[in-house]
């Protein structure tokens, strides 16, 4: 379910964004600058997560980013499902495509990330992800490579996207 913003100028919705937020993971407030994730090594400055190549010298804070919370919590924010006799035959082809999208997505987003790959023992695969958005990216790629069926499931208040890909040949 896609949700309509109504009613809205240009400019109003920095003050919306975060206001009453569901999400556990929504960050409302700021870091100091440079505060690093001691887990993944993203570095937060200029308000926002991101990787840098630069090296901190001491003294600097050092939390958790939202990405990697939600892999301690094991909290996904979007699953998506691969099912099909076609996953069966090009199962290599599909996973890189996976990981190219997912690639793509953590060099603009870092915090967008595959949190773990499941392949089930009924031939079906189940992709965790740390964000919604990475998941319809990934479900509308394979899609477009490779056709098939595509389905996209979330409720009206919970965080999690579930995105269901099937193809049976």
């Amino acid at each position: 379910m896609y949700i309509e913003v109504i009613g809205m100028r240009e400019g109003d919705r920095r003050t919306v964004v975060g206001k009453g937020t569901a999400n556990p993971y929504h960050e409302s407030q700021k870091y100091p600058e440079v505060t690093r994730c001691p887990r993944c090594g993203l570095v937060y400055c200029d308000g926002r997560w991101q990787a840098t190549q630069i090296p901190l010298s001491p003294p600097f804070d050092e939390i958790n980013c939202p990405a990697c919370r939600r892999e301690i919590d094991r909290y996904p924010g979007g699953l998506v499902r691969l099912r099909g006799a076609y996953l069966e035959k090009h199962r290599d082809q599909i996973m890189h495509i996976v990981h190219n999208q997912t690639s793509a997505a953590t060099a603009a987003r870092p915090l967008q990330r595959i949190m773990w790959i499941d392949d089930g023992d009924s031939g079906q695969v189940e992709i965790a992800v740390t964000n919604g958005h990475l998941a319809m990216r990934i479900g509308k790629a394979i899609t477009h490579a490779c056709k098939g069926e595509l389905a996209v499931k979330r409720a009206d208040r919970d965080q999690l996207v579930r995105v269901y890909w099937d193809r049976e040949e």
